[in-house]
């Protein structure tokens, strides 16, 4: 016996739907690209919206997850140097708490 349809279906929108509220609201605007001096800039302790600032545009976020009382969240930009270049900023409870990149200049 094959499972109803309807199910399959039911089962696809829900993901699709969660796939389209999980999506950050922002974008990052074309010409906003972080150096690697911007980057070296940022220092741990920093607000997310001190970052946005120094940056030139908000990043985008790629996680966020709540353990107990603590939130974090993840968010990114793509940068200016190599190809592929980016940096990721990590918050936990709004404050800058660790950074990366790659191929910045």
């Amino acid at each position: 016996m094959r499972p109803a349809l309807g199910f399959r279906a039911a089962g696809a929108a829900t993901a699709l739907l969660w796939l389209v509220t999980a999506a950050p609201a922002t974008a990052q605007p074309e010409g906003c690209r972080p150096t690697a001096a911007q980057y070296r800039a940022l220092k741990r302790g920093m607000s997310r919206a001190a970052v946005d600032r120094h940056l030139g545009c908000a990043g985008r976020r790629v996680s966020r997850l709540r353990i107990g009382t603590q939130r974090r969240a993840v968010y990114t930009w793509y940068g200016r140097g190599t190809y592929g270049a980016n940096l990721d900023v990590t918050f936990a409870d709004g404050r800058l708490a660790d950074k990366s990149q790659l191929g910045l200049r």
